[in-house]
């Protein structure tokens, strides 16, 4: 027979399993809520107020001729900061808006090379930093992803054709400058074409994407941040996102695509250009995400590449788009 106090030991041992699972059940909605926070409100806010990237060059450091200016978009007051830079007997003028979390020396893209290759092939350009990005203002709402960035554009092409009066004007947008570009046209922006490269189309995969190739986290993860995007923090979502404004855009587009790009994929702009005859496809010349001279860009891989590793080829088709849709004006 077992003394007293073994009975004693065995109750308090059997005691132990609801606490247990008490602990664990805390445990598992702590970590849930922790999930849940981070994917519906840190993420999303991250994106909006991001760091911001400091411009490190200027077009003086090849060689180009530039001045600098200033605009005021309608919605807001804020200045935001540009360079102007001429080309000599110019026959357009290209308006350029960079991608999220860049400025308008848009390192990655070689930015300041573009511009100079544009201005010796006798195309003006003007490139502007917009909201929250760069030196320009700060607006509350943060990065919108195009849905607030488009009044940007306006200025701008207010202000080019008062600076350029009787040239053709055109609109061209990187990543998340290709949302805000086609946000502005169809806000009613008067140009004669519109170019993108690599755009952001679809705002819940390109936020998860983005964050991916920042971070790491994986995308499925941040699928419920996309949505939260959407649903609470003012991202452009379904019917208004920029895939969605695209179908209804009625003149020439020139769509330039990098095949590999793992942030803004090919897909969603094979699939517009199949649907909006306006749009011109060209896919650039397809390259391994592990190129070596794709090292610098990490995860980022061939996003927003085509110029860097084909200036060429890339010169030519926006050159040509220009020509051919300057002739139908």
């Amino acid at each position: 027979m077992l003394p007293a106090a073994a009975f004693t030991t065995m109750g308090d041992h059997r005691d132990k399993g609801p606490a247990v699972k008490r602990i664990l059940t805390a445990i598992a909605l702590l970590l849930l809520a922790a999930f849940l926070y981070t994917t519906l409100v840190e993420v999303p806010r991250q994106v909006r107020y991001p760091a911001r990237t400091p411009i490190a060059s200027s077009p003086a450091d090849v060689g180009l001729a530039y001045e600098s200016f200033q605009v005021s978009p309608r919605d807001a007051d804020l200045v935001l900061e540009g360079w102007w830079m001429p080309a000599r007997d110019a026959t357009a003028t290209l308006l350029f808006l960079h991608g999220g979390t860049s400025n308008r020396d848009s390192r990655y893209f070689k930015g300041i090379e573009f511009y100079r290759d544009l201005v010796a092939s006798g195309i003006s350009v003007a490139a502007i930093d917009l909201r929250n990005h760069g030196a320009s203002g700060a607006h509350a709402d943060g990065v919108q992803f195009g849905r607030t960035e488009y009044h940007d554009a306006l200025a701008l092409a207010d202000w080019a054709r008062a600076k350029a009066p009787g040239l053709p004007l055109y609109l061209m947008g990187i990543s998340m400058g290709g949302a805000t570009a086609i946000h502005a046209v169809a806000h009613g922006v008067a140009v004669d074409g519109l170019i993108l490269l690599d755009s952001l189309l679809l705002t819940g995969d390109g936020l998860a994407r983005a964050v991916w190739a920042y971070s790491g986290i994986p995308g499925w993860l941040l699928a419920p941040s996309g949505w939260a995007a959407q649903r609470w923090h003012g991202f452009p979502g379904p019917g208004a996102q920029a895939r969605d404004v695209a179908l209804t855009l009625d003149l020439p587009i020139l769509a330039i695509q990098d095949p590999g790009d793992p942030v803004t994929t090919a897909a969603p702009m094979r699939e517009l250009a199949a649907r909006n005859p306006n749009i011109s496809l060209w896919l650039a010349p397809e390259v391994s995400n592990d190129d070596p001279r794709l090292a610098e860009k990490g995860r980022w891989g061939s996003h927003v590449a085509a110029f860097a590793l084909f200036p060429e080829q890339t010169l030519g088709r926006i050159t040509d788009f220009i020509a051919r849709a300057a002739q139908r004006r």
